[in-house]
């Protein structure tokens, strides 16, 4: 009976992930980032509070209290 040649399976083959969806994975950590950022510097009193949480809790430290959270902000025009 004849047999096949096969060539042996090649182990220095890379399992990695593909680099474009690597690319894409880096391209939409950074733009939620600096949403977040941008939002917690120009956006509303409120979306800027919940923005500055957001990024406390990326830090992985505990927020600030809510009593020290209160700050004052000038209203913008």
């Amino acid at each position: 009976m004849p047999r096949a040649k096969t060539a042996p399976p090649d182990t220095t083959e890379s399992h990695t992930v593909d680099p474009g969806l690597q690319k894409l994975v880096v391209s939409f950590a950074l733009l939620t980032f600096s949403t977040v950022v941008a939002t917690a510097l120009y956006g509303p009193a409120e979306n800027s509070e919940r923005a500055f949480r957001l990024l406390h809790w990326w830090k992985r430290e505990p927020a600030p209290e809510p009593d020290e959270r209160r700050t004052v902000r000038a209203k913008r025009r």
